[in-house]
């Protein structure tokens, strides 16, 4: 089967992005104090833990611009131990402060990037890379994290959320190496690794892509579930 190659979405990565965060935003002002507990998707993580997350993420996204990065990852052998101990370094502050923290560094950085605009090469950990990509990276995390935290979604935004989530997972999967073959047919997407085959849905090869899909029983279809995983 040919590689059939997909591009980034064609919508306004700001405006997507500027919906996720509204959306987050709302949800967050109408929790109660018990809720900020709750236990989501990330194992171990609560909704306060989700916000010390996201600070950490747009922390990263700062030091991309400030020439900090390397100082931010200092110490840190892979991504998940990063994450995991910059939740655990802001365990200390109230839900007001980390909350307060994140929309104001998130503010920020959204602001520096339309200021360089969408054809900037930004400096990342995987070295120079185009900040239109960049924007669309964090808008697929902030949109994967608000499901698993239950955020809802109104019914007229549904549709185009997953395209432009089916889009970037399939061009996020063309960015790794020895990515497995991809070729969309109508609402499905065909997936082929060492000769077998799988045909996913647009909404599991988005969650599996997020590492959200349940693996199979099959060995040969969990093989080609984890060769999809690129995004958070």
């Amino acid at each position: 089967m040919a590689q059939q190659k997909f591009d980034l979405p064609e919508a306004d990565p700001f405006s997507t992005l500027d919906e996720e965060i509204a959306r987050l935003n709302a949800f967050f002002t109408s929790l109660s104090p018990a809720q900020w507990g709750a236990s989501t998707r990330c194992e171990g993580w609560t909704v306060r833990d989700m916000v010390a997350h996201f600070d950490s993420d747009e922390a990263y996204n700062e030091a991309c611009l400030d020439n900090t990065l390397e100082a931010l990852a200092a110490g840190f052998s892979s991504i998940a131990e990063f994450n995991q101990r910059q939740v655990q370094n802001r365990a200390h502050l109230s839900t007001e402060k980390v909350l307060k923290q994140w929309r104001t560094r998130q503010a920020m950085v959204r602001k520096k990037w339309e200021a360089l605009g969408l054809n900037t090469k930004i400096k990342t950990i995987v070295g120079p890379y185009p900040l239109r990509a960049q924007i669309w990276h964090i808008t697929s995390e902030y949109a994967t994290h608000a499901d698993d935290m239950g955020v809802k979604v109104p019914p007229k935004a549904q549709q185009p959320r997953l395209m432009w989530s089916f889009q970037l997972s399939a061009f996020a999967v063309q960015e790794k190496k020895d990515p497995p073959g991809l070729e969309r047919r109508g609402n499905r997407m065909i997936i082929t690794l060492k000769q077998h085959n799988l045909s996913l849905s647009m909404e599991d090869f988005v969650a599996a892509v997020s590492a959200r899909l349940t693996l199979p029983q099959n060995q040969e279809d969990r093989q080609i579930i984890k060769a999809l995983r690129a995004l958070a």
